[in-house]
Parts: structure tokens; sequence; C-alpha cells
């Protein structure tokens, strides 16, 4: 299985198994949302991988960027979302290193809703 799939598959079902985050987001975890689906939700946005193989391994470093939406113009609503999703990620087993880069919020000018883009980093052997 390509690693994408892989460590993209093991974040999914991590997402959607953490009760705090469901609480949130009401399961609504997606590689691309329904057209019409309302928030609050979470999607994958991105996921680039880069080969980092070394002289004992076999690595790949992933960045994956993950909007979260909140169903109102709220950066306090959105950040929770935020905040539950890096902690969830940050614990994947899937992975050798799990990091946070970064947390960009805007209130969406088109829906008037607040997003959160997040920026995250894995190394995943294999």
């Amino acid at each position: 299985m390509h690693p994408i799939i892989e460590v993209q598959e093991a974040l999914v079902v991590a997402l959607k198994s953490d009760a705090a985050l469901l609480a949130l987001v009401g399961g609504a975890v997606f590689d691309a949302p329904a057209k019409g689906q309302a928030p609050p939700y979470v999607v994958i946005r991105r996921h680039d991988i880069v080969q980092r193989d070394g002289d004992l391994a076999v690595l790949q470093e992933h960045r994956v960027l993950v909007h979260c939406w909140a169903d109102q113009p709220s950066r306090r609503r959105v950040l929770e979302i935020a905040e539950r999703l890096v902690a969830v990620a940050l614990g994947l087993d899937a992975v050798t290193h799990a990091e946070h880069v970064r947390t960009d919020t805007v209130i969406d000018d088109e829906t008037g809703l607040a997003r959160a883009a997040v920026t995250l980093r894995f190394l995943s052997e294999g």
C-alpha cells in the first residue's frame, strides 16, 4: 500500500475514533466533503510525501494540510476543533514521528464561518 494511503487511513480512523473530536464535529471527517456539507467538519485538503531515505531506513516525510470548519464565525470554536485534531494526530501510532507545524485561522469571506488550516508533519518507515 502507498505510504500516503497508510498514514491518511490511520489518521482518519484515529480522528473518527476520538470522542472529544466527535463531540465537536459529529464524526464529520473527510478526504473531501460532499457538496453542500454543512459545518462543522474536518477535511484533509492536501497530503504530500518526500522520500527521506537514510543508510539504515527507508523513510517518508509527510506534510498534511487539514482544514477545520466551525459552524459559526468564531475563532475560539474552530480552534477547539484544531487543538483536538492536533492532540489526536500527535498520538498517531502509524508513524515514527508526528509534529504540529502551524495553525492559521481566518473568517472565510465567502461563508462568513471560521476556518483553521492545520499543517502536520509525519515520518513513516517502509
